[in-house]
């Protein structure tokens, strides 16, 4: 079992909060990603679920038992830290064997459980060697092993990979990936890199200046964010927001923008400030289909970058400059006037204010007749 419950928990350090008032539950068995940029409160949280920092409000909870005023040794939890923490002059299996010496385990048994979770890390041949005479993913391979050799409710992890270069991440992730699913046990996995959470995780958990913004599956928070914190975040490049207003008093709803505008759905609405949110990929350069509903835009292709398989093209729409990601067989050059084309369901609207995203209310849902706009 490891389920973890986070309730009302809170962390000031003199005038600044770093993390303010989470609730979150993380499964039995699931893969959370902690996501947010540098100083969100991410590893402040991951340690105070450690209890390596004492939390200023709030409580923690593992498998129904409060766990808050435990001592870290006393949680059935281990820590992976970034820098992975290795005894310079102890041998891979006396690292790996550490915890369980702690412990006071017999010989034998540390023994065979050494080499079980070095048959499982596929590094049995390096028990005998030292941390200087490994390669950075080795580290990490024995980093992760000595936490798992403790058999632990959960795994706590700070950012592992980001020692690693970018060839020897892509693998290590899968390797992670793979361990989690052959053990089955809870992951708790700190980031600030988006490729690490949506390969990764089951669930991701987005922060911002010590607030949860979104908790979703990665498909949840990249095709439907909840702020434009998340939609601006996720993404490379990320999602082209535009300050714009949407209105209708007839039958149809009208989007206007600097230099964007069309029809969203049939319905009515008031008038709203929002702001628009288009991702990359979604843009199509090429005369609008008058069938469909959506949105149209002309541009002036003001660079262009070479991905190899597609290409990045930025395009000065009014007094905004956007990103679409176009295939290399529709090439286009620096100077091009293109007409952009968007279809409605592809559109994020997010409130003009308070920058949640906005969601479109029917009036039931058989009948599927657009009312509102509301937020999420």
């Amino acid at each position: 079992m490891g389920t973890i419950e986070l309730r009302g928990l809170s962390r000031a350090f003199a005038d600044t909060v770093a993390v303010d008032a989470v609730d979150l539950t993380i499964d039995d068995g699931e893969f959370l990603v902690l996501l947010g940029p540098s100083g969100c409160g991410k590893t402040t949280l991951l340690r105070m679920i450690a209890g390596l920092i004492e939390p200023t409000s709030g409580r923690i909870v593992l498998d129904g038992s409060d766990i808050t005023e435990e001592p870290s040794r006393r949680r059935d939890l281990a820590m992976v830290f970034q820098s992975y923490a290795l005894y310079p002059h102890l041998t891979v299996a006396k690292n790996l064997g550490f915890p369980l010496r702690v412990r006071r385990m017999d010989k034998q048994a540390i023994a065979e459980r050494v080499a079980e979770v070095a048959d499982v890390l596929e590094i049995g041949h390096l028990l005998g060697r030292r941390p200087k005479q490994l390669s950075g993913g080795q580290r990490q391979r024995v980093a992760v092993g000595r936490a798992l050799v403790r058999s632990p409710s959960a795994f706590l992890m700070d950012e592992p990979l980001s020692n690693l270069d970018a060839k020897l991440r892509t693998g290590t992730r899968q390797e992670l990936t793979a361990l989690h699913r052959r053990l089955g046990a809870t992951f708790v996995y700190v980031t600030h890199d988006q490729v690490e959470a949506m390969t990764m995780a089951t669930r991701i958990a987005v922060l911002d200046a010590g607030r949860l913004e979104q908790v979703g599956t990665p498909e949840e928070v990249y095709d439907r964010p909840a702020s434009v914190f998340v939609a601006g975040f996720l993404g490379s490049p990320e999602m082209n927001l535009v300050r714009g207003h949407v209105s209708g008093s007839g039958t149809d709803v009208v989007l206007t923008a600097d230099g964007i505008a069309g029809t969203l759905w049939a319905g009515q609405t008031p008038e709203l400030e929002v702001t628009v949110g288009i991702r990359p990929e979604h843009w199509r350069i090429g005369t609008p289909d008058p069938a469909l509903r959506g949105v149209s835009a002309e541009g002036v292709v003001t660079s262009v970058e070479n991905l190899g398989s597609d290409e990045i093209v930025y395009c000065l729409v009014g007094g905004t400059k956007l990103a679409v990601r176009a295939p290399r067989d529709e090439p286009t050059s620096i100077g091009d006037v293109v007409t952009l084309w968007v279809g409605a369901e592809r559109v994020h609207l997010f409130d003009g204010t308070t920058g949640r995203r906005l969601e479109w209310l029917t009036e039931d849902q058989t009948s599927g007749v657009p009312t509102e706009l509301t937020t999420l």
